[in-house]
């Protein structure tokens, strides 16, 4: 009976963590993203810098992300999901402690540095977990409710963080933060089911690691998906560095009301990805990412023709982002799941840092330059919106219609 029971055991597929459970840790990684944008000019103030030093803890933050994914991704795939993801929230907790005690504005970069790192054990490996889980069309409605938390994490955060700052100051954003983190550290050390078995594991050694990574930015499909989610996700995080300073400067926004604003676009993108999740009943994966980075393109058009418009109220500028923002929503879960089904569960880790790292890479390479621009009016976010949405619909274009064409008619 005790070996019947074994072989029982060990043949039982992992059990899919909870879309509760995902959500919080999703939710915890992206309130750290954004929470403190309300209170940008006041840490400019109070740590002594300017405002485009205080705009590149944007920057900073999804850097470390991205190249932290590149670490947490085969750590995942070596130890575990379970250890993985907690000893990240562990980081994220005190990190977020130690942004609040910040005495300059370097001592505060170098603890979103830590904050980013551990933040991204909850993006990274939340996908690879449900890539040992799921697959197909199966794994493009579960990789929506991930991407619905990424969506309401800064939707919120901002719209939180502005009565914070208003209340308490910005210190309170990262004490805030910190303890949302303890909180889904408990829910993940009682909930959460390891979902990679020991046999599936795979210890790469820097070789092998190198190797694989390799492999994986040779694979065209894999690659293309990626790198239509870096570009359209691209101009949220033009978004969130430029209206620090065209809205609350520029146009005076309080900062109650700019929270409100940064919370309207996220909402969108939420709508947008479950709108994307019904559609994968009726309509092909590739038809909804296209109708995405159309709305993704168009939105920039007009984001530019805003700029040269010359507007001074935030309105138009909401408008042309909405478009946009919707567009992305389509995209980012369906493209996600689309590149991680190229690869094997054990390599899901490391596939799903890859594809991190460039999407947090171009965001953060993206908002250092945006950081960098002068802001005397809305045109410069708006070329910034237009380059990398219209990326996005480009390469769509050509992997859907060239690259995978040209892949199938080889098979065949």
């Amino acid at each position: 009976m005790t070996a019947m029971n074994q072989s029982i055991t060990e043949v039982r597929p992992p059990r899919a963590p909870s879309v509760a459970l995902l959500f919080a840790m999703l939710f915890a990684g992206q309130l750290g993203s954004n929470i403190y944008l309300p209170g940008l000019p006041e840490i400019a103030n109070d740590l002594h810098a300017t405002m485009s030093d205080a705009q590149t803890m944007v920057a900073v933050y999804l850097a470390a992300f991205g190249f932290a994914q590149l670490v947490m991704g085969p750590l995942s795939d070596r130890f575990g999901r379970r250890p993985t993801i907690i000893g990240g929230l562990t980081i994220f907790s005190l990190a977020s402690a130690l942004c609040a005690l910040a005495p300059d504005i370097e001592t505060l970069l170098i603890a979103r540095l830590a904050q980013a790192t551990g933040a991204c054990a909850t993006m990274v490996v939340g996908r690879a977990m449900i890539r040992d889980t799921s697959e197909g069309v199966a794994a493009a409605r579960a990789m929506s409710w991930l991407a619905i938390a990424m969506g309401i994490g800064p939707a919120t955060a901002p719209f939180i963080g502005g009565f914070l700052t208003a209340w308490f100051g910005w210190q309170s954003t990262f004490i805030f933060t910190a303890l949302v983190a303890a909180g889904v550290f408990a829910f993940v050390v009682f909930d959460l089911e390891e979902t990679l078995p020991p046999a599936m594991r795979n210890p790469p050694r820097v070789g092998q690691l190198l190797f694989a990574y390799g492999r994986l930015a040779r694979n065209p499909v894999f690659v293309g998906y990626s790198l239509v989610v870096s570009f359209a996700s691209g101009a949220m995080q033009a978004y969130l560095t430029a209206m620090p300073i065209v809205f609350l400067v520029l146009m005076g926004v309080s900062p109650e009301v700019f929270g409100l604003y940064i919370m309207i676009m996220p909402t969108l993108y939420v709508i947008a990805t479950y709108t994307s999740r019904r559609l994968t009943m009726f309509m092909s994966i590739d038809r909804i990412i296209l109708i995405g980075v159309a709305c993704s393109a168009t939105g920039g058009l007009l984001q530019v023709l805003v700029g040269l418009w010359g507007v001074s109220t935030p309105y138009p500028i909401l408008a042309a982002f909405a478009i946009s923002n919707f567009g992305t929503g389509m995209v980012l879960a369906n493209c996600y799941a689309m590149a991680l089904s190229t690869v094997s569960p054990a390599i899901a880790g490391q596939a799903s840092a890859l594809g991190g790292f460039m999407h947090m890479g171009w965001g953060a390479v993206l908002s250092f330059v945006v950081a960098r621009l002068n802001h005397t009016s809305s045109l410069p976010f708006g070329f910034a919106q237009l380059t990398t949405t219209w990326l996005g619909a480009a390469t769509a274009i050509v992997l859907i219609y060239v690259i995978k064409r040209r892949m199938t008619a080889k098979a065949a």
